[in-house]
């Protein structure tokens, strides 16, 4: 989820005002992801070996002619140092990360869900490298800027099925229960390797995978994500009372300054930009820079400090982003009606949106009749009664919207001005994960996810718009999306004909709002963590920690065990099986063989013949039932 920067207005301009689609070849503001935390306790144990294996780089199509197959390097690294073997040497499960889209070391270093069981659970660690991130390249560097139609999740799955299947048998392994772990994309893909490859993988921890996140999903609506962002600046998630509408009197008063020179001249003075605001169009470009910054903070909103949305170990955000962002934006102007306004935004957004809410408990009355953006107009309507001029009080929401940005954007805190083309979640990006937008509609919240300005604290961002797509999609990489694809190959949220997956989710991470977030069966199950932003499960445990990220946790690995012992039980069952077939098809071919020479004797020569074809073929039956028994075990987990 990251790439370079690249810069044109027209993209923003048209998801206000559905322009015309052309206007949006190049535009993508999408969010930054993290690319690399260094965790020296990882690295100092000195048990991690960074491996290369060689991949088809089409696992589906033949080359005519006897060509030979096209091969790439795929990075992965991986740790025995806790892999038990029973007195039988029987060895013990396989703990995979399905990697995401970025350097793999970043979940090397931050998942420690599988680092801190690993030992307990006796078991071997692997980490795998997505293609077309980090240092797996088919092409060289940036080989998405040279030929991306490799680039896809079933290729992805079908990498890491191969290099399960290869080092299974490479380490006397096919006995190992493999667990599949990932996060976020990873969790989407660790789920998808459960589901296609149930003879490789017993069981999947998917940790706040959008699954759902689907055009042809039933309930898809791309404005839920802005709803969550929105429900963490209440105080139902622990926020100033205030927040959620004085966020979006900002946003108001960013647009309606932006509508004249002189006011644009004043929002430049008062974000403290590098550059000036030549049009609408900038102004335009502003908002969602500001926007993207909520964006962090929702889905970064950890109970400690945490690099891991900044991507800048010395310099990591505060605990709950959000709260500290939010402290910036309360109580702006003495106004005895905003906190009035505010607290009915905060219950009505909570109960109004089931899925951005762990809230069920507010009346229905206020859900009905009080939103962000009611609050916000009621807000409004108090200033204009103060005693500060309208242009005052629009300065004093800019001001204060530019120091709750700053949060993420002046995280060094020496930041002396802000470029906003070049700086942050927003900033442009045309690299892989725009690639996988385009081609399979893989999750963007910015642009592509209109907010509403009603259900959420932002404006009024116009609806889904498929032309526009479509035209940047063209311009850009020469394909068009499959609207239904991902839905109809993956099926959603429909996971009942699958089992052994765990879907976590914590509410206040927005992508929550397209996880599953109800049991689908008995094994397939839904976690919730109230107080869990995006996949904070599978980090370190921290004293920090909310009871219910623990619990969780305690929940994942508990289902780990049952999976384990699962397959363990299945593997011992089959290979008794086969002992038994074989003992049994043994003393048969001996009866035969006797009857055989009896008929011999009595001049039944082709009964003899036909018992020892019938020896020959039982004998090497079992023979591979022998070696199979294990992958059968395997298979019989799904």
């Amino acid at each position: 989820m990251r790439g370079d920067r690249a810069a044109c207005l027209a993209w923003a301009l048209l998801m206000l005002a559905l322009l015309a689609p052309s206007c949006l070849a190049s535009r993508n503001r999408s969010r930054r992801r993290p690319t690399a935390l260094h965790n020296d306790a990882v690295w100092s144990s000195g048990c991690l070996k960074e491996s290369w294996y060689t991949q088809r780089l089409d696992h589906f199509r033949q080359h005519p002619g006897g060509k030979e197959q096209p091969t790439f390097q795929q990075r992965y690294f991986i740790c025995d140092r806790y892999w038990s073997q029973s007195p039988g040497g029987a060895r013990g499960p396989i703990f995979f990360y399905a990697g995401n889209e970025a350097d793999v070391t970043l979940y090397v270093n931050a998942t420690g869900l599988i680092w801190e069981n690993a030992e307990r659970f006796g078991a071997l660690i692997l980490f795998a490298e997505h293609r077309y991130y980090g240092e797996t390249q088919p092409f060289g560097p940036d080989s998405w800027s040279v030929d991306p139609s490799y680039l896809s999740v079933e290729q992805a799955l079908a990498d890491y099925a191969r290099l399960l299947w290869h080092l299974k048998r490479q380490l006397a392994a096919e006995s190992s229960a493999v667990i599949a772990f990932g996060g976020s994309y990873g969790g989407m893909l660790a789920a998808w390797l459960r589901t296609k490859y149930p003879h490789l993988v017993a069981g999947a921890v998917a940790a706040s995978a959008p699954v759902g996140a689907f055009p042809g999903v039933p309930g898809w609506e791309p404005s839920r994500f802005w709803q969550v962002v929105t429900y963490d600046a209440t105080a139902s998630a622990g926020a100033a009372s205030d927040c959620a509408s004085n966020v979006r009197l900002g946003f108001q008063s960013v647009l309606n300054l932006g509508r004249t020179a002189a006011g644009r001249a004043m929002l430049s003075r008062l974000l403290r930009l590098c550059g000036e605001l030549p049009d609408e169009e900038a102004v335009l470009d502003v908002a969602y820079w500001l926007q993207g910054a909520f964006d962090a903070f929702a889905m970064g909103n950890y109970p400690y400090p945490s690099a891991y949305i900044s991507d800048d170990p010395a310099h990591p955000l505060p605990a709950w982003p959000m709260r500290a962002a939010c402290m910036h934006m309360s109580s702006i102007l003495p106004a005895p009606n905003t906190t009035t306004s505010a607290s009915s935004s905060a219950s009505g957004f909570s109960s109004s949106s089931s899925s951005a809410s762990p809230s069920s408990s507010t009346s229905s009355s206020s859900s009905e009749t009080s939103t962000p953006a009611t609050a916000a107009s009621s807000a409004a309507a108090s200033h204009a009664a103060s005693n500060d001029t309208p242009q005052l009080a629009s300065s004093k929401f800019v001001e204060a919207l530019r120091d709750a940005a700053g949060v993420l954007y002046n995280v060094t805190g020496d930041v002396s001005c802000y470029e906003v083309q070049t700086s942050g979640p927003a900033a442009g990006n045309q690299g892989p994960w725009d690639y996988q937008w385009c081609t399979e509609l893989m999750g963007q919240e910015l642009p592509y996810y209109p907010a509403t300005g009603v259900s959420d604290m932002f404006w009024n961002q116009g609806g889904f718009n498929w032309d526009a797509l479509d035209e940047h999609c063209r311009q850009s990489w020469g394909v068009t999306p499959r609207a239904d694809w991902s839905a109809f190959t993956y099926g959603g949220l429909n996971y009942r004909y699958a089992s052994n997956i765990a879907f976590s989710n914590g509410l206040y991470d927005p992508w929550s709002s397209f996880g599953l977030l109800t049991n689908a069966s008995d094994t397939v199950v839904a976690i919730i963590i109230p107080e869990g932003a995006h996949h904070l499960d599978l980090m370190y445990s921290h004293p920090a920690d909310p009871p219910s990220v623990t619990a969780a946790r305690l929940t994942e690995m508990q289902l780990v065990r049952s999976w384990i012992e699962q397959h363990d039980a299945r593997r011992r069952e089959d290979a008794t099986t086969n002992q038994s077939s074989s003992r049994t098809d043994g003393g048969a071919a001996a009866a035969a063989s006797a009857a055989g020479s009896t008929g011999k004797r009595g001049g039944l020569g082709s009964g003899g013949g036909k018992s020892r074809r019938s020896s020959s073929s039982s004998s090497s039956s079992s023979g591979v039932g022998g070696r199979a028994g294990l992958d059968t075990g395997i298979a019989s987990s799904s």
